[in-house]
């Protein structure tokens, strides 16, 4: 007759200290690594994408954000799986597709060997848009998508964003003069302590629409 299996409250054990090692797990229940792994299957859990998987947590436990992304302490988790996963996950939701730099930022981690395995399995593309690479989705209607939306995100942010003190000293000036130039409204900003380029100026004029206004 078989031995009734020990019953095991996972979540429980886990919301004291939310984050355990399998070692600490194997400690706590007493039970041996192979009995322990095949509870945390059936009740579901997640490894540490980072510290080399070896943190781990319940899905009753875990506080994932909007994006399935939850950080405790130096352990780092995500609803999409692995890191690798988890890099595809967000390559092939993004907009404009995903540079390294914007996955570390996201991810707190660096994925350098992880995006060119992803690129060497056909599980990603990286193409060189502006000044850096871009990863972008395995399917081709997609990436042709993401890679539009990048190149017109690396257009817009190649205008100038005036500050809003620059802003103000153009707005003064013109209420002082509503007539002049645009070269002499950066000469007087630049006299009054405000330096300001031609392209800032216009990208003003252009976004409050000041040469309309003028003209009524």
């Amino acid at each position: 007759m078989a031995r009734p299996q020990k019953h095991v409250d996972l979540p429980a054990i886990f919301r004291g200290p939310r984050v355990l090692t399998l070692e600490q797990l194997v400690g706590k229940l007493s039970l041996s690594r192979a009995t322990v792994f095949r509870r945390l299957h059936e009740h579901g859990y997640f490894s540490s994408y980072n510290c080399w998987g070896k943190y781990l947590i319940v899905k009753d436990v875990a506080n994932f954000d909007s994006r399935g992304l939850w950080i405790w302490n130096s352990a780092r988790f995500s609803e999409h799986g692995t890191l690798k996963q988890t890099a595809e996950h967000f390559i092939e939701s993004g907009e404009r597709g995903m540079t390294h730099e914007e996955m570390r930022d996201l991810l707190g981690v660096r994925l350098h060997n992880t995006l060119l395995d992803l690129v060497a399995q056909r599980r990603t593309y990286r193409e060189r848009l502006g000044s850096t690479f871009v990863y972008l989705s395995r399917r081709r209607d997609l990436r042709r998508e993401q890679a539009r939306q990048r190149l017109l995100f690396i257009e817009e942010n190649r205008k100038p964003r005036p500050s809003s003190r620059q802003i103000i000293a153009i707005l003064l000036e013109l209420l002082r003069d509503p007539r002049a130039r645009r070269e002499e409204i950066a000469c007087r900003c630049e006299r009054a302590g405000v330096t300001l380029s031609s392209l800032e100026v216009d990208a003003v004029f252009a976004a409050y629409d000041l040469d309309k206004k003028r003209d009524r």
